[in-house]
C-alpha cells in the first residue's frame, strides 16, 4: 500500500524543474546559512523579549506571564512576516530571468515541457525554501504556548498570512520575469515595487478621509487594511486602532461585497485576495510564456516609435569626460537615456510636490463659525475681537472676571494670543465677556497627520535610493565581466585604486539628485517652523513639526549609507560571476543589516525612556529618520509635545540623538574606508579567482 507521503514524492519527478532546484538548492551553503540566520533571529527575538519582560516584572503572576507570552508572540510574528517579505523576493525574483542569463531559457522552451510545468515548477521550487523556513519556525512559536495568552487561531492566521504573502511575491516575480527579459532590471523593479507596497499602503490606510463612517466617526479599519500583511496582523492581535467594525454598523453603500468583507474581516480578506492575485498573475504567464519569449519589444521602444522620436544613438551629443573616466561613465551613462532621465526627474518631482502639498494642507484651515486671531485681544483697552459669519464682534474683556478655558480646561490668558476656534462664549447685555472656551485651529491636516505622511514619503524615497545604489553597485564588475569589457579594461594602465575609487565616486554622483530629495522635502517644513516661531512669543510656541537638526543629520546619514551600500555591492560584485547573484546577494545583505538595526532601534525606543536608547537607535538610518520626522509618536517617552518649551529631557534626548548619529557616521565611514582599502589590495587576486 502506497502511503500519502510516497505518493506526493512521486509527483515531483513529473516536473524536472521542481526536482532539480529542490535537490540542488537544498545542498547549497547559502540556503543552509539562510535557514540558520532565520531561526537565529527568531530565537534572538524570543530571548530579547524574555529579558525585557524580566526587567519589567520583578515578580510576575500567571496573568503577567500570559501577557509576556502574548507580547513575545506578536514580536516574532512581525519578525517572521518581515523576514518572509525579505527572503521571498530573494528566492523568486530570478525565477525565469536567471535561466535567460544562463542561456538555458531557449533550451528549456524547446523541451516537451508545457508552459504550466515551466512556470509552476519555477514558482514552487523557489517557494519550497520559504515555506520550509516557515515550518522550521513552528517550534519557536510553540514556546509562546507555555504560559498561555496566545490562541491557536492567532498562530494559524499568522502563518497563513506569511505563506500567502510569499506566494503572491513569487507569482509577481514570475509575471514580471516572463514579460521582461533583463534579469538585473527584473530584480530591481521587483524589489522597488515591494518597498513601495510595504511602505506606501499604510500611508493610504492612515488617511481618515478614506475610511467609512461608523456612527459619524471614521472606522479603525479600511479597505487598505485588508491589502497589507502587517496591517492584517494588527487586526489579528487586536491592536489599538485596528478594531474592525460590525457589518451592520456600516452605511449601506459599504455593506456590499467586497467592501464590507474587507473592512469587517481584513485578515480573511487578505488571505483570499493574495490567493486570487497569485492565480491572476500566474495565468497570463502560463498562457503567454513562449509567445512573450519570441517578442523583442520594450515599452520605451514602442513609445519612441509612436512619437516618431529619433534613436538616441543617432542624436547623441559629444560630452566632456571627467578626469576619472571610470567615475564619469558610472555616473552619467546610467541616466543618459530617456527612460533614466524620466524616472529620475519624475521621482524627484513627485516627492517635492508631495511634500509641498502636505505643508499646504497643514497650513490651510477649515472655516469655522467663530474664531480669533493672534491679534484679536488688545490688552490696552481690554477688548477681544471675534470673527463670525456676520462680521467682527467686539467684546469687553475683564482679566479678573472673565473665565478662559481651552477644550473645557482652565487656560491662561496667553491662549488669547494664538489663533483658536471659539467653541462656546457667554456675555452680558453690553457685550461684556463672561466666559470663553477655545479650541485648536481646525486644519485640513493636523501636525500628527502631516508628520505621518511626510515620514512615509521620506522612508519610500530613502529605500528607493538605497535600492538604486545597491542595484547599480552589484552590477559594476559582473556586468563588465559578462559583456567581456572587463578584460579589455584591465589591459590598460588603470590601477585598482583608480578603478574602485572611480566606481564608488560615480555611484554616489549617480544618485546625488535623489540623495538631495529627502533634504528638499523637509526644508519647507523647517523654514515654516522658523518663520512661525520667530513671530510667536516664547511661551506660546508650538512643537516643531520636523526637528531642525534633520537638515544636517539627514543628508549626512543618507550620503554615508549610500557609500556603504555602494562599497558593499561592489564587494559582492567582485566575488560573483553573474549579475543576478550579485544583485540578489547585495540586496539581501543590505536589507538584513538595516532590518536588524531598525528592529533593535524600534525595541529601544518603545521600551526605554533613557536617553542612551536614543543614542543607540541613531545607528539605524530608518530609525533615525523616524525620530527626526515624528519623535512624538515613536519616541513619546522622551518627547512630550505639551512640555516642549521647557523640557530638559527632550533637549537631552535630542543631544544624545545628535551624538549617536555622529558616532554612527564615523563607524560607517570607517567601514567604507576599510573595505575600500581591502578591495584595492586584493583586487587582482579576486579577479584572478573569478577568471
Amino acid at each position: 500500500m502506497v502511503t500519502v507521503g510516497n505518493y506526493l514524492w512521486r509527483l515531483i519527478p513529473a516536473n524536472p524543474i521542481l526536482l532539480r532546484i529542490i535537490k540542488t538548492g537544498g545542498q547549497r551553503r547559502r540556503d543552509l546559512l539562510i535557514r540558520c540566520i532565520y531561526l537565529g533571529l527568531l530565537i534572538g527575538a524570543v530571548i530579547l523579549g524574555l529579558v525585557a519582560s524580566v526587567s519589567t516584572y520583578s515578580t510576575a503572576n500567571l496573568t503577567d506571564l500570559a501577557s509576556i507570552s502574548g507580547k513575545i508572540f506578536r514580536s516574532i510574528s512581525y519578525l517572521q512576516l518581515g523576514l518572509v517579505a525579505l527572503l521571498a523576493p530573494i528566492f523568486t525574483a530570478s525565477a525565469i530571468s536567471q535561466e535567460q542569463d544562463h542561456q538555458t531559457y531557449d533550451i528549456l522552451l524547446s523541451t516537451p515541457l508545457t508552459n504550466s510545468q515551466i512556470v509552476l515548477g519555477s514558482l514552487f521550487s523557489r517557494l519550497f525554501f520559504v515555506l520550509s523556513l516557515l515550518v522550521s519556525g513552528i517550534p519557536v512559536f510553540a514556546i509562546t504556548q507555555v504560559f498561555g495568552g496566545v490562541a491557536i487561531k492567532s498562530i494559524f492566521w499568522s502563518f497563513l498570512i506569511a505563506a500567502t504573502t510569499a506566494l503572491a511575491a513569487g507569482a509577481l516575480a514570475i509575471a514580471i520575469a516572463t514579460f521582461k527579459t533583463n534579469a538585473r532590471h527584473t530584480i530591481f523593479g521587483f524589489y522597488l515595487l515591494i518597498v513601495l507596497y510595504l511602505i506606501g499602503l499604510p500611508l493610504l490606510d492612515g488617511m481618515l478621509s478614506l475610511r467609512p463612517l461608523v456612527q459619524n466617526q471614521p472606522a479603525e479599519t479600511s479597505v487598505f487594511t485588508a491589502l497589507h500583511p502587517f496591517l492584517a496582523l494588527n487586526v489579528i492581535f487586536h491592536t489599538t486602532g485596528y478594531q474592525p467594525p460590525n457589518l451592520g454598523d456600516l452605511s449601506p453603500q459599504w455593506q456590499s461585497w467586497p467592501w464590507g468583507f474587507a473592512i469587517c474581516r481584513p485578515s480573511e480578506f487578505y488571505v483570499l485576495f493574495m490567493l486570487s492575485l497569485s492565480a491572476i498573475l500566474i495565468t497570463p504567464s502560463i498562457l503567454l510564456l513562449r509567445r512573450a519569449a519570441q517578442i523583442n519589444w520594450s515599452p520605451l521602444h514602442g513609445l519612441r516609435k509612436l512619437l516618431r522620436l529619433p534613436d538616441s544613438t543617432s542624436s547623441r551629443k559629444p560630452q566632456t569626460v571627467w578626469i576619472n573616466p571610470i567615475a564619469w561613465r558610472q555616473a552619467r551613462t546610467r541616466t543618459s537615456s530617456l527612460a533614466g532621465k524620466l524616472l529620475a526627474y519624475g521621482f524627484m518631482l513627485m516627492g517635492l510636490v508631495g511634500a509641498v502639498t502636505i505643508l499646504v494642507l497643514h497650513t490651510s484651515t477649515i472655516d469655522v463659525p467663530r474664531y480669533i486671531t493672534a491679534t484679536a485681544y488688545n490688552p490696552a483697552n481690554q477688548q477681544l475681537t471675534v470673527h463670525t459669519p456676520n462680521g467682527l464682534v467686539h467684546y469687553s474683556f475683564d482679566p479678573q472676571r472673565t473665565i478662559v478655558t481651552y477644550e473645557n480646561h482652565a487656560a491662561p490668558l496667553d491662549n488669547l494670543f494664538q489663533p483658536s476656534e471659539v467653541r462656546n462664549i457667554t456675555a452680558s447685555g453690553q457685550n461684556i465677556l463672561t466666559s470663553i472656551d477655545l479650541g485648536p485651529v481646525v486644519r485640513r491636516l493636523s501636525a500628527n497627520q502631516a508628520r505621518s505622511l511626510l515620514l512615509a514619503a521620506i522612508l519610500i524615497e530613502f529605500a528607493a535610493v538605497i535600492l538604486i545604489v545597491t542595484n547599480a553597485a552589484a552590477s559594476t564588475v559582473t556586468r563588465q565581466r559578462e559583456d567581456g569589457s572587463l578584460e579589455l579594461l584591465l589591459s590598460t594602465p588603470i590601477t585598482s585604486r583608480y578603478y574602485i575609487w572611480g566606481k564608488l565616486r560615480g555611484l554616489v554622483a549617480h544618485v546625488a539628485p535623489l540623495i538631495a530629495l529627502p533634504v528638499i522635502s523637509v526644508l519647507p517644513f523647517i523654514a515654516h517652523d522658523f518663520f512661525v516661531r520667530s513671530v510667536t512669543p516664547a511661551n506660546q510656541r508650538q512643537p516643531w513639526i520636523i526637528l531642525p537638526e534633520a537638515l544636517l543629520l539627514l543628508p549626512l546619514m543618507v550620503i554615508v549609507v549610500c557609500a556603504m551600500a555602494g562599497i558593499l555591492g561592489m564587494w559582492v560584485s567582485l566575488r560573483q560571476r553573474k549579475t543576478v547573484g550579485a544583485v540578489m546577494g547585495s540586496v539581501g545583505i543590505i536589507a538584513s543589516i538595516f532590518a536588524a538595526l531598525g528592529w533593535i532601534g524600534y525595541l529601544l525606543l518603545t521600551n526605554s525612556a533613557a536617553p542612551l536608547a536614543m543614542f543607540i537607535s541613531a545607528f539605524s538610518p530608518f530609525t533615525l529618520i523616524t525620530v527626526l520626522i515624528d519623535p512624538y509618536q515613536y519616541a513619546g517617552r522622551m518627547f512630550n509635545p505639551l512640555g516642549w518649551s521647557g523640557g530638559g529631557q527632550q533637549n537631552q534626548a535630542r543631544l544624545f540623538l545628535v551624538f549617536g548619529t555622529l558616532t554612527a557616521l564615523g563607524i560607517y565611514s570607517t567601514i567604507v574606508w576599510v573595505m575600500y582599502k581591502s578591495m584595492v589590495k586584493n583586487f587582482d587576486l579576486m579577479i584572478r579567482r573569478q577568471t
